[in-house]
């Protein structure tokens, strides 16, 4: 599948700066800043770079054609996802297993929906992504939590608190891998052993892998735990968050179990929007042409990685785990030694999200998928902080 010219050769230019006020940005345009703040933000989940040529031509091509109506999915948007997902996480999955969806936080919601009640509940690793443990709430289920820990330079499980949750009875298990906002990868190891804990307890796992491509190392691998079948799973991927495309939505739940798959349509149906025509368009080029712009993009983010964790390593008060993948650092900082330093960021022109949103006390989350200017402009900021 091609869109026209070849693109693959384009060397990127991350270090443009790119201004996203008066966009109508999520991120830029928050209306809770200061007008008389020179406001540098680094909270919301989406990079200040632009995307591939790949993609910005399949939007030109609808441009051109002018006509915005409904659309149906394509089979070729159906094979690339199975290929890729059999390519890069070395799972082979059938193309009926597939359930597309409009994002996957509404998905989780539908899953959570479907498999739980106002008694049997979903069990999740703390901190965690927020919408992770705000859905509870939205589907009127209890929430059990379990903590995770510092093992060496990562953090993992808790597995002991992990098995003391589950004998309290929740029906789901909710698992954020790659890990929002520990960073984490699961090993193969760790994998194993949440499908056997939670085969155990007759727990049905809805996995949210939407970073599986934001791996800063290349060595790493991503591990779907779709792979192991022990009891029915539903695992989550998208294309939106590695390659700048958040805005558009489209995403994709395998349910191998065809029963499972038949509770989740049947709690979203009337829920979800079709597909656009942009999505569908952006997620196969995406699909066909998009791994040469990545490949540029993840020593550049871990280049901004490893700019901040030194200066976190060298900065009484504050610690961070290296993460094995995304671009959002999970900084703690000491309250005694540097008060409410999330305020203190704001104070200073820094906008970072407080860690209690994530279930997560005296840290902050800091988006570093910025141009190095950028990231070393907020550096200089929490420099005038620490060093004061």
């Amino acid at each position: 599948m091609s869109l026209g010219r070849n693109m693959s050769s384009k060397v990127y230019d991350f270090d443009q700066v790119i201004d996203r006020k008066n966009t109508h940005s999520f991120k830029w345009d928050n209306v809770t800043y200061p007008p008389n703040l020179d406001m540098l933000p680094m909270p919301v989940a989406d990079m200040d770079f632009v995307v591939a040529d790949e993609i910005l031509a399949a939007i030109d091509k609808i441009t051109s054609h002018g006509i915005l109506g409904y659309s149906i999915l394509p089979d070729s948007l159906k094979l690339l996802a199975q290929q890729k997902i059999e390519r890069d996480y070395s799972w082979s999955t059938s193309i009926d297993s597939q359930v597309w969806i409009p994002g996957i936080v509404p998905g989780i919601t539908a899953a959570c929906a479907a498999l739980t009640n106002e008694n049997e509940g979903i069990i999740m690793a703390v901190p965690v992504y927020h919408p992770f443990h705000l859905v509870a709430g939205w589907v009127n289920c209890p929430l059990i939590t379990f903590e995770m820990i510092k093992e060496g330079d990562r953090w993992t499980f808790d597995f002991a608190d992990f098995e003391r949750g589950l004998q309290k009875g929740p029906k789901v298990f909710l698992l954020c891998n790659p890990h929002n906002p520990g960073g984490t990868v699961f090993n193969e190891f760790e994998i194993k052993r949440i499908v056997d804990l939670c085969a155990a307890y007759n727990v049905t796992i809805v996995s949210d892998e939407i970073h599986a491509d934001l791996r800063l190392h290349a060595q790493s691998k991503h591990i779907s735990i779709g792979r192991f079948e022990k009891q029915p799973i539903i695992s989550f991927f998208a294309t939106s968050k590695a390659f700048n495309t958040a805005g558009l939505g489209g995403a994709v739940a395998v349910i191998p179990d065809a029963a499972l798959r038949d509770k989740f349509t049947k709690a979203s149906a009337g829920f979800f929007s079709m597909l656009s025509r942009h999505s569908i368009e952006v997620m196969l080029a995406t699909y066909a042409h998009g791994e040469e712009w990545l490949a540029q993009l993840l020593p550049y983010l871990k280049t901004n990685h490893d700019l901040l964790l030194e200066y976190v390593r060298a900065t009484p008060g504050l610690t961070m785990q290296p993460l094995e993948a995304t671009y959002l650092a999970w900084i703690e900082y000491d309250e005694v030694l540097l008060g409410d330093f999330q305020k203190k960021c704001w104070d200073a022109g820094l906008h970072v999200l407080r860690g209690e949103q994530f279930k997560g006390r005296n840290f902050i989350r800091l988006n570093f998928a910025c141009p190095k200017s950028v990231m070393e402009e907020a550096i200089k900021r929490m420099k005038s902080i620490t060093n004061g």
